[in-house]
């Protein structure tokens, strides 16, 4: 649990148990008359527990307040960085290099992703995305992997990154049908033209799979076909 909600749970947890203590005493001390001993007695805790619980969540909402405007700093020089690429690739790459090591999150590992993307040479890509994807979180990692697998497949590297899919290629992760995709077309690169069409064919299949990748497969299946390709 994040330490400070840890930290207003205990405190609403102990004034609830002091509260109901609280009042059980000044009902009894009500029917002795007693009030003010009470007070006396209580009195000075009973304030510094509720100045306690207004700092706490004064301190809360001051928090969350400076985490949106880190977000919308971030989210601003995010934009701005890429609208430069395609006008000044260098200064977008400098600028995704710097978010990607200081800006606020998800803009940073979203920035790590393209600038990722954007070293001179595809090895060199490649190499960035696998060893960027164990730092990035849930779905971000399978991202850039599959990124790397994708920018491997003209280069001497593309057996071992797409095989390196496999842990993440079953149906209950999100880019399945991405990796299928690859695995195509590697087989198809490789001459095994009866093992693509059956992954063009499953990737048909998938209803998970996005409309953009079933697409291709159709094409690639049609151009085989066409092709009279075994």
């Amino acid at each position: 649990m994040n330490p400070l909600k840890l930290l207003i749970f205990r405190n609403n947890r102990e004034s609830r148990v002091s509260d109901q203590a609280a009042f059980q005493e000044i009902d009894d001390a009500v029917r002795q008359d007693d009030l003010k001993a009470w007070w006396k007695r209580y009195g000075t805790w009973v304030v510094a527990a509720g100045v306690a619980l207004v700092v706490v969540a004064a301190g809360l909402v001051g928090w969350r307040q400076y985490q949106n405007a880190q977000r919308a700093t971030a989210g601003a020089a995010y934009a701005s960085a890429l609208a430069l690429i395609g006008k000044d690739n260098a200064a977008a790459r400098a600028a995704f290099d710097r978010q990607a090591a200081n800006a606020a999150e998800p803009y940073r590992s979203l920035a790590a992703l393209i600038a990722a993307q954007m070293r001179d040479k595809p090895e060199e890509q490649v190499g960035t995305l696998r060893d960027l994807a164990p730092k990035l979180p849930g779905e971000l990692s399978e991202l850039a992997q599959v990124i790397a697998g994708y920018r491997s497949i003209d280069t001497p590297k593309a057996d071992e990154t797409v095989a390196a899919l496999g842990p993440i290629s079953g149906v209950d992760h999100a880019f399945h049908g991405s990796i299928l995709e690859l695995q195509a077309l590697q087989a198809f690169r490789k001459g095994d033209a009866k093992r693509a069409k059956e992954l063009w064919a499953e990737i048909i299949k998938d209803p998970a799979a996005s409309s953009g990748t079933v697409q291709r497969a159709q094409a690639m299946l049609n151009l085989s076909d066409e092709q009279g390709t075994k």
